[in-house]
């Protein structure tokens, strides 16, 4: 015997929503977007601080944390989607890790890899449950004003 639930009906009630969301309400679900964007732009950069990314790197903090940023809302695969990024074009470095050249000026020296902070990755972790109940709100919300 199975005992499994069958979800199908939930799943394409899900996907209902979702598709009433970008095509009924595209105003609506774009500024909920950005505004989670913002949101976890907010987590991402208080994690790079406390991971100290930036010490010792010859850029300042101050530098790297202007520049984390909530993009523009647009489409993926018929989906509505915004992204929080890191602007600053060493911050991918920090946050992944690199292969440091050995070496002066040619460049001949021994290798070695810098282990990277994860502080995008760690962000996300903390920022999860938090969206979660913002888009259980948000799904309340737009099944109250249907």
């Amino acid at each position: 015997m199975d005992y499994g639930f069958d979800t199908r009906e939930l799943d394409k009630y899900a996907k209902d929503m979702m598709s009433f969301a970008n095509d009924k309400l595209p105003k609506e679900s774009k500024k909920y977007l950005k505004k989670s964007a913002g949101k976890l732009s907010t987590v991402n950069k208080n994690t790079f601080k406390s991971s100290g990314a930036a010490a010792g790197s010859g850029f300042t903090e101050n530098e790297m944390v202007k520049r984390f940023k909530a993009g523009k809302t647009y489409k993926y695969n018929g989906n509505l989607s915004c992204r929080a990024y890191a602007g600053h074009p060493l911050a991918h470095l920090s946050d992944l890790g690199f292969i440091h050249k050995g070496g002066f000026k040619i460049k001949d020296g021994p290798e070695k890899f810098i282990p990277g902070y994860h502080f995008m990755a760690k962000a996300s972790q903390k920022y999860e449950s938090t969206y979660y109940t913002d888009t259980q709100n948000f799904i309340n919300d737009m099944i109250k004003n249907i």
